[in-house]
């Protein structure tokens, strides 16, 4: 990850994942599995110092991504149309947010982006939360009995969070043999092209 910040000129903070096996994961409640459990408390820990650094917004990354060249540009036009009331936005995620027009536009223009309203945006690798959003789930996302980011699309579906999708993710999972998932480390989907990869450009991929 620091390769890709260095590559792109970005400034990254680091913030180290809480494993499995961490004793941190006797003080929350819930019956996770150990992985999702993990997954939770490291994404609930990054809300925590979000509120106390008392950040506007911030972008959250996991350490499995990899990042479109132009992401700086990408990221200025989505902060332009993005409506000042907004929560959440998914610069990543697994899941199809767009419509067919959209689709159809761009199959004439492969470099457009456009912000759609979540709909059922899975995964958690890349989305950015403004400080209104960090204080409301650090309430409601106290006892998770589901993987972290279904309890995400059930608080969107129910309208508790405010929350916009790019479609299509300028910020995708990068996943390898040697490069597995933490949480299911045998699933091997077909990964998200990019139009212009950084781990690529790098010579990782």
């Amino acid at each position: 990850m620091e390769a890709v910040a260095n590559v792109l000129s970005l400034d990254f903070d680091f913030f180290k994942a809480i494993s499995n096996d961490s004793e941190t994961l006797n003080e929350y409640k819930s019956d996770l599995a150990p992985s999702h459990k993990a997954c939770y408390v490291s994404h609930y820990k990054v809300w925590e110092l979000i509120a106390l650094q008392k950040y506007e917004s911030a972008l959250i990354l996991e350490d499995d991504v990899d990042i479109e060249m132009s992401i700086s540009s990408i990221v200025s036009k989505v902060h332009r149309d993005l409506p000042g009331n907004w929560e959440m936005v998914y610069l990543g995620h697994c899941s199809d947010e767009g419509d067919y027009f959209f689709k159809f536009r761009r199959m004439l223009n492969p470099s457009l982006y456009k912000l759609f309203k979540s709909n059922s945006p899975s995964c958690t690798h890349a989305y950015a939360i403004s400080s209104l959003g960090v204080s409301k789930l650090l309430k409601e996302l106290v006892d998770p009995k589901d993987p972290i980011d279904v309890e995400l699309v059930y608080r969107i579906k129910a309208g508790n969070i405010t929350s916009y999708s790019l479609e299509p993710s300028a910020i995708v999972q990068w996943k390898s043999f040697d490069n597995p998932s933490d949480i299911s480390p045998g699933a091997m989907d077909a990964p998200q092209l990019l139009e212009s990869s950084t781990m690529h450009f790098l010579g990782l991929t």
